[in-house]
Formats: structure tokens, sequence, C-alpha cells
């Protein structure tokens, strides 16, 4: 198991002491590993229930979702749910979804912790007409919320390809250019 770079330890909001020596088990899953993941659990999705469209959360849940799209033949949408402030101003606001009248929708996130953010995306579809929504998960938490359907469960720090940012310290050269 590596550590992240910085970019990814700050996108996983982690707390300055697994920055430093990081204790808790992590897991890195790449974008190969990535895909038949996704694959598996489209397939089980697919078996169940058949959404119109998908709607993947910002950022992670934009790529467990398009894929999750494309094994499941649905459209697919994007959305950004913002997280409460720390300020304690309220939250953010959140961008609207399409009319999504009469459609199945599966909403989709990389994780799922405390479910929040899985909730908020299934009230905007409810809100654009959807008349069914699941939510769907690459990994859960096995104290945390239940989503529909997960292709892991597991405590570990989760690290996937989108975590890192390909452009840190490379200059100009393309990434895949230099062997990252």
């Amino acid at each position: 198991m590596g550590v992240a770079d910085g970019f990814a330890m700050d996108r996983l909001a982690a707390p300055a002491r697994l920055k430093r020596a990081p204790k808790r088990a992590m897991r890195e899953i790449g974008w190969a590993a990535f895909g038949e993941v996704a694959r598996a659990l489209g397939a089980r999705i697919a078996e169940r229930f058949r959404p119109d469209v998908v709607v993947g959360i910002a950022k992670g849940g934009v790529f467990a979702g398009g894929a999750l799209a494309s094994v499941l033949g649905a459209d697919f949408l994007s959305v950004r749910i913002e997280r409460r402030r720390r300020d304690g101003a309220g939250t953010a606001p959140i961008a609207e979804l399409p009319d999504l009248t009469k459609k199945k929708v599966l909403v989709v996130d990389d994780v799922a912790s405390t479910g929040a953010t899985l909730a908020k995306a299934r009230a905007l579809a409810r809100k654009a007409g959807a008349r069914e929504v699941k939510t769907a998960v690459l990994v859960v938490r096995p104290h945390g919320a239940r989503p529909d359907f997960a292709a892991l469960e597991t405590d570990e720090l989760i690290l996937f390809g989108w975590d890192y940012q390909l452009d840190a310290g490379a200059g100009p050269e393309d990434p895949g250019e230099v062997g990252v």
C-alpha cells in the first residue's frame, strides 16, 4: 500500500496526522481495477434495476456514475452537492437537475459514510420528477449508510485513480509521456 500524494489526501479531507504517517489501512484502486469493479457492480445493479438516467455526484461519483451509465445503457448527468460550510452559514447552493419526470434514476457516488450526500442527491432527483430513485456507491462503510447497491464494504481509506493529481511537479510534459 502506498501513501497518496498531497492532492489526494486534501480531497479526501484526511486529518494532518494521516498525511504524515498513516496508521489507517489504505487500499489503492487504480484505473484497471476500477473498470473491473464498475462492470461487476453494473451487472449486479442490472439484475434488479434498470435506470433511465444515472446521476453522478461530483467529484468521484462522476467517474463511477459515468462508468455505470455505460454498463447500464443509461443517460448520464452529474450534480455537485456542496458540503455543509464550517462557518455555520448553512449549505452552499445546490445545482438543480433537468426534468426527470417518470424516469428511473440511479444516484452514484464513490464512497458513502453518513449517506447525507446521497440523500441530498436523491431528493434533487425526486424534486426533478423521478418516479423511482436508487443509490449506488463503490465503497460503503461497515457502520455507515446503506445505499441500495455497493461494490465494496471496508473501513480502509480507499484511493482511486482520480484522487491523484497527475500534473503535480510534472512540469509542462504530458503525464502519459513521463510514465505517470
